[in-house]
């Protein structure tokens, strides 16, 4: 598992934004000391963090070996519902994809209700929501079914599907 997340009830402090530049695209992180409290695919922004910080020395690491278990914290939100659905995704397996169906099958839900907690991620990349398709196409990315976060979720598949070669 790429990410191992530790869910944190709060953080305190100062929130920093960070900025981390990948293979997929530009990654922002909403960070309060070392809990991830958001994450956002930059839209051709050009922000550059006032800092290095841990999180992002680790997070590049990701990067250069996706199978590595980096340890993540994650500011606990959603619903117990999301959180099921959320670590079935967290259970794919790198460089796989499986449909909205079938994930929904393994949690006694409905595609439907999947794709909702899917597009209601506040963490992607860290909860691979992108590993998730239609049983027609490439479904959708982050509420998108166009536009530039299909192109990321096409990077992040095309990058892992590399490293797994």
């Amino acid at each position: 598992m790429p990410f191992n997340i530790q869910w944190i009830d709060s953080a305190t402090g100062a929130e920093d934004v960070l900025s981390l530049d990948t293979p997929a695209g530009q990654l922002m992180l909403a960070v309060r000391e070392d809990v991830i409290i958001a994450v956002d695919w930059a839209s051709g922004r050009n922000a550059r963090s006032p800092h290095e910080h841990p999180i992002q020395q680790q997070l590049a690491r990701y990067w250069v070996n996706p199978e590595f278990s980096t340890p993540i914290k994650l500011l606990r939100q959603g619903s117990t519902y999301r959180h099921q659905v959320w670590a079935a995704l967290s259970a794919i397996p790198l460089g796989e994809t499986v449909s909205y169906s079938a994930v929904a099958k393994t949690i006694a839900s409905s595609a439907r209700a999947v794709g909702n907690a899917c597009r209601d991620n506040p963490y992607p990349l860290f909860i691979p929501c992108h590993r998730v398709v239609s049983v027609s196409g490439m479904g959708g990315y982050c509420g998108q079914t166009n536009g530039y976060l299909m192109g990321i979720k096409r990077n992040l598949l095309a990058f892992e599907a590399a490293f797994k070669k």
